[in-house]
């Protein structure tokens, strides 16, 4: 019987693991543009700390994640995301101490028992950036700076933050009840997971897609019922936005799905994309550290999904910058020669040796199927004159040079093209 993936999980291969390299590779490097340095993190945790982060209301905690009872009779589970990972490692490592704002990004899977669909599967990756230790809002919009610089920087256009505030522990209970009074009213139109939500978690239903948006509109919005203090920091992320030119919108109904978010949240969305156009999300979780057992420790990021990123990509039919291959053809006896001149080109070329060295003309045949641009040709006429013949795959022009003049000879093939 045939051996397959598990339902929910998938093989990244060809053009996607091309693309899953590039979004990684840029993503890192803007992240370390702005100051942000590398952590890793486990991917098993103790069950507890998503229960007690993330929320244990929420559709990841109740129904998404993956536990399991290990042979010491501990609960843990796969990450089903990485911030409150990063808050435990913080706590742990008494990273308190470090000069504050500590900024670092991850990279690497997550698990949800989700719906498998296109760009959505159990297990996926996230890219994320976390900058911990400040209140300021310059550092919610600095992470909105490097969310906006990383798409960018993968060519998507017409980018906009979709932003709102959800305010604190001070004002957020006098609005939860105004919410939950005036749902009330509503209770027979909602879902069944929002008559669920609506004593324990009723700012959930603001983000619920199958609610009516009549009914969302009818709500009291909670921009509205902001303390002083959160007020001052929606305006002063507001106005640096805007002096910055970075597009936004504010949206009312906008919460994001984890229990330790509070004032500032928000998701990027581009506007070419249609109605699925979120690429990522994030926002403040200033009580996350105390409530996992730290002392009081601010804290701003964002995360995005590499396989939703890898679709928009496919689909705008991105391509990676990549070196030109070459691929070396040549006659058995000088596979020392042949060593020699991939060391000398390979600063300069994806290089391929044949592995094969047995026929010149079947050399050059699977150099074709390797997709090779150029084919640089060992035989004991370049051997013995110390030369090598270079082959344009796309053009079938050939010249045979001077081993010292083949790097200026081979680009010169590549730009006549």
């Amino acid at each position: 019987m045939e051996i397959k993936t598990v339902k929910g999980f998938k093989d990244i291969l060809g053009e996607e693991a091309t693309l899953f390299e590039e979004i990684e590779n840029k993503a890192k490097s803007v992240a370390q543009s702005f100051g942000y340095q590398p952590i890793i993190l486990p991917t098993v945790e103790q069950s507890e700390l998503f229960d007690r982060s993330i929320g244990n209301t929420t559709d990841i905690v109740e129904k998404e994640m993956f536990t399991f009872e290990d042979k010491g009779g501990r609960i843990l589970a796969l990450r089903p995301e990485m911030t409150a990972s990063v808050a435990r490692s913080f706590i742990e490592h008494h990273l308190e101490t470090s000069a504050l704002p500590l900024k670092i990004y991850y990279f690497g899977q997550c698990f949800r028992y989700e719906n498998p669909q296109k760009g959505r599967y159990r297990e996926f990756y996230q890219f994320g950036i976390e900058a911990i230790g400040d209140i300021s809002p310059v550092l919610d919009v600095e992470v909105i700076q490097v969310a906006f610089e990383i798409l960018r920087h993968l060519g998507i256009k017409d980018l906009k933050v979709k932003l709102n505030s959800i305010g604190c522990r001070t004002c957020r209970p006098n609005y939860k009840n105004l919410l939950i009074e005036a749902l009330k009213i509503h209770y027979d139109e909602l879902c069944n997971d929002c008559k669920k939500r609506l004593y324990k978690n009723p700012l959930r239903i603001l983000d619920c897609k199958k609610e009516s948006q009549e009914l969302k509109k009818s709500l009291p919005k909670m921009v509205d019922y902001l303390c002083t203090d959160c007020r001052t920091h929606f305006e002063k992320v507001k106005t640096i936005l805007t002096q910055l030119g970075i597009p936004f919108e504010c949206d009312p109904n906008l919460v994001r799905g984890l229990d330790y978010y509070s004032k500032t949240v928000f998701e990027v969305v581009s506007l070419e994309l249609g109605a699925q156009n979120a690429l990522l999300g994030g926002g403040r979780y200033d009580y996350l550290i105390e409530d996992l057992g730290g002392r009081s420790t601010p804290g701003v990021g964002f995360a995005m999904g590499i396989e939703r990123l890898i679709e928009v990509l496919k689909k705008r039919n991105y391509t990676v910058n990549k070196l030109p291959k070459v691929y070396i053809v040549y006659d058995q006896q000088f596979i020392t020669f042949a060593n020699e001149i991939r060391e000398i080109i390979s600063k300069e070329y994806v290089v391929e040796l044949d592995p094969k060295g047995d026929n010149i003309k079947k050399g050059v045949e699977r150099a074709s199927k390797r997709g090779a641009l150029l084919v640089f040709i060992i035989g004991e006429n370049e051997a013995n004159n110390n030369a090598i013949t270079i082959k344009n795959m796309k053009s079938g022009k050939q010249i045979t040079v001077k081993r010292e003049e083949m790097l200026k000879s081979a680009k010169e093939l590549i730009e006549d093209d």
